[in-house]
């Protein structure tokens, strides 16, 4: 017979497998069918023996994402506040040069995505067609528009 595991030893459980933040890890609670109180209870004891700190992970969340270089500023942002992290800290760890970073990480999706590219036989028409595709694909990855500019002006 399965003994039933507390709030706490399964958040315990949960933090074992992933880093999380305390709301992302409430809301699995919930979801588990914990009372709201136990859940609480759980999430404090956690953060009291500093095995939960949303600050630390959010951090170092941030800085993994970042260094990877696979994903624009704006996109780590959304990620990380899609996983339960607060938008004001978030925001707060955006380096004042990731401008700079952006432009670097949008040429190499370019150049990745795009690298079979030849203009030498394609007319004006066609040319606008591959820019906004372009334009798009960058968009859609989360870039802005001054970047995703930068970009096509160093390739056209």
């Amino acid at each position: 017979m399965k003994q039933n595991k507390t709030a706490l030893m399964k958040a315990a459980e949960l933090l074992a497998r992933q880093e999380q933040s305390s709301e992302h890890l409430r809301k699995k609670l919930l979801a588990k069918k914990y009372s709201a109180t136990e859940v609480e209870s759980a999430i404090e004891t956690l953060t009291d023996r500093n095995y939960l700190n949303d600050e630390d992970t959010c951090r170092r969340q941030f800085e993994s994402l970042y260094a990877a270089e696979k994903l624009s500023v704006r996109q780590i942002c959304a990620k990380l506040i899609q996983r339960g992290f607060e938008k004001n800290f978030v925001t707060d760890l955006i380096p004042a040069d990731f401008e700079q970073r952006d432009f670097k990480v949008a040429k190499n999706i370019f150049e990745k995505k795009f690298a079979d590219l030849d203009l030498s036989e394609i007319d004006n028409k066609e040319k606008f067609k591959i820019k906004n595709k372009i334009y798009q694909h960058l968009s859609a990855k989360g870039f802005s528009s001054e970047i995703i500019s930068e970009v096509l002006e160093d390739f056209f």
